[in-house]
This record gives C-alpha cells, sequence and structure tokens, in this order.
C-alpha cells in the first residue's frame, strides 16, 4: 500500500500532536542516539527546521514539517540518493 502524504501526517498527528520533540524527534530522523543528533545539530545537518520551547529541555518541530521532509525522501530518483550504489 503506497503512503500517501495526507495519510502519514494524519497518523503522526493522531500519535505526536501538532508537534513531534525528543526521542520520538531523533528517532523519526533517522538517526540512532541522541548524540547522533546532535552532533548533526551542532553541524547544521538537521534537515528540518527545530527549535527549543521556552522551560523544556527538547529539540521540538513541526509535525508537518516532519511529514514533508520524509515523503521528499520517496521522491528523489535512486542515483541521486546518498549511500546508493548502481
Amino acid at each position: 500500500m503506497a503512503i500517501t502524504e495526507n495519510n502519514l501526517l494524519k497518523d503522526l498527528m493522531d500519535r505526536y500532536g501538532s508537534m513531534v520533540g525528543g526521542k520520538d524527534l531523533y528517532l523519526a530522523l533517522g538517526f540512532k542516539s541522541y548524540g547522533a543528533f546532535r552532533l548533526a545539530n551542532e553541524r547544521n545537518e538537521i534537515p528540518i527546521k527545530i527549535f527549543k520551547i521556552p522551560k523544556r529541555r527538547d529539540w521540538y518541530a513541526l509535525t508537518s514539517d516532519l511529514v514533508q521532509w520524509q515523503m521528499s525522501l520517496t521522491q528523489k530518483p535512486l542515483d541521486k540518493i546518498e549511500g546508493v550504489r548502481s
């Protein structure tokens, strides 16, 4: 079954609400650990806009931004995706 952007958005909105943060965020972005996420953030390599909420420890992102990024990964030709060999 093909996942559409609307289906994915509904699923993640039901799961996380309008924002996703903490462990859920770094796992959804494909990082195995917070340390890897932190390093990527220090290098400005996070592919979506992330932000802090006052008096909270974690980083957050809008669920809609996460969905758009995830869907964009499926739109790239295979030869343009890093790590894919011909």
